[in-house]
C-alpha cells in the first residue's frame, strides 16, 4: 500500500512538472555620438516582440540626466521616441526622435532630431555596441524553464501564484546546449530571462529573476549565471547570487549595490573585477538624523580589499 501511494505521489508530482519558453530580455550598451556631442546609450531587447526600452544621456550632462526611450525594432530598422522629465509639470515630454538602422550586431547608424528624424536638421548618429554580439549572442538562443507550481511547508497565497524553478534548457538551433540547475525550492520564478554583460569580458551572461512576494521590501533578486570564455558555457556566481541586485556600469566598469531599510539609512557599495573576482573599492552611507554622508575607501592589494581611508562630508 505504501508503494501505491508513494508512485500515485509521484506521478501527482511529475504532472506538475512543465516546460515554459522564456521571455528573455538583453540589456545592451552603446557608446558614440549624436552630431558632435558624446553619448552612452542603453537598450532592452527582446525575443519576445518588437518593442524597445532604454535610456540614454550625453557625457557632458552625466548619468544623472538620463534620457528614457521606447520605440520598436522591426526589419533591422529601430524607431525611437525620446521622453525628457519635465519638472515644472512634473511629467515626462517627448523631446526627440530617432531613426537607425541595425547594423550587423555592432552599431548603430542613422539621424536624431526635434520633430521626426527625417527632417533637414536632424543630427547624424553613430553608437558602436559595447558587447561583442558578433561572437556570442544568446538571445537568438531558446531558453526553457522547467518549473512546478511552487508548493512548500507554510506556503502563502502569494507565494503560491509563482512556480518553482528547476533547471534551464538552452537550445541552440533546436539542439540542447546546455543545462542550468543548483535551484532552491523557495526559487520563485515567472516566465523571464535576462542577458547583461555584468562583468564587462564583452560577452553577455544570464540572470535569472527570483521572487519574495512575502517580503514587505528587497521582494526580488537574480540568481547569475556567467559566461565562461573557455567552455563556452554558463557557470553560476556564488558572489554575485549572495550580492543579489546589482547595477552594472560597463564605462567605469563597476558594479554598485544599494541598500536602503525605509527609515533613512541607505547605502552604496561600490565593487571591481579582478581576475575574476569581484571586490569591493568605496562604501557610502547615510544615516537618519546625520547632516553627514559617511565614506570608506578600499584598495585591493594581493586580491584582497584593504581599507586605506575612512571619512565624512556633509550631505
Amino acid at each position: 500500500m505504501k508503494k501505491i501511494v508513494l508512485i500515485v505521489f509521484s506521478l501527482l508530482l511529475f504532472s506538475q512538472t512543465y516546460a515554459q519558453k522564456a521571455k528573455v530580455t538583453s540589456i545592451i550598451n552603446f557608446t558614440g555620438n549624436i552630431g558632435g556631442y558624446p553619448i552612452e546609450m542603453k537598450l532592452n531587447l527582446n525575443n519576445y516582440n518588437d518593442s524597445i526600452s532604454g535610456e540614454y544621456y550625453y557625457i557632458k550632462s552625466g548619468r544623472d540626466n538620463r534620457i528614457y526611450l521606447e520605440g520598436t525594432l522591426k526589419d533591422g530598422e529601430l524607431r525611437l521616441t525620446e521622453r525628457t522629465h519635465n519638472a515644472k509639470k512634473g511629467r515626462l515630454d517627448n523631446t526627440g526622435y530617432f531613426r537607425m538602422a541595425y547594423v550587423a550586431q555592432t552599431s548603430l547608424a542613422g539621424t536624431w532630431g526635434t520633430k521626426t528624424p527625417n527632417a533637414e536638421n536632424a543630427l547624424t548618429v553613430k553608437l558602436k555596441c559595447r558587447e561583442n554580439l558578433t561572437a556570442f549572442n544568446p538571445l537568438g538562443f531558446e531558453f526553457i524553464m522547467v518549473k512546478n507550481k511552487a508548493n512548500y511547508e507554510n506556503i502563502t497565497e502569494s507565494a503560491s501564484k509563482y512556480d518553482n524553478l528547476l533547471s534551464v534548457r538552452i537550445n541552440v538551433n533546436k539542439s540542447a546546449r546546455w543545462s542550468l540547475g543548483e535551484f532552491d525550492k523557495y526559487d520563485l520564478v515567472k516566465d523571464e530571462i535576462e542577458l547583461e554583460d555584468v562583468n564587462f569580458d564583452g560577452f553577455l551572461d544570464i540572470k535569472i529573476p527570483i521572487y519574495y512576494p512575502d517580503r514587505a521590501k528587497n521582494d526580488y533578486n537574480f540568481i547569475y549565471f556567467l559566461h565562461d570564455i573557455k567552455s563556452r558555457g554558463f557557470l553560476k556566481n556564488k558572489t554575485l547570487n549572495e550580492l543579489g541586485v546589482l547595477f552594472f556600469n560597463p564605462i567605469k566598469k563597476e558594479v554598485y549595490k544599494y541598500d536602503a531599510d525605509g527609515s533613512g539609512n541607505e547605502g552604496t557599495t561600490y565593487y571591481k573585477w579582478q581576475n575574476g573576482r569581484l571586490l569591493r573599492t568605496k562604501e557610502e552611507k547615510v544615516y537618519e538624523n546625520d547632516e553627514y554622508t559617511h565614506y570608506d575607501e578600499y584598495k585591493i592589494e594581493n586580491g584582497q580589499s584593504v581599507k586605506v581611508k575612512s571619512y565624512k562630508k556633509k550631505s
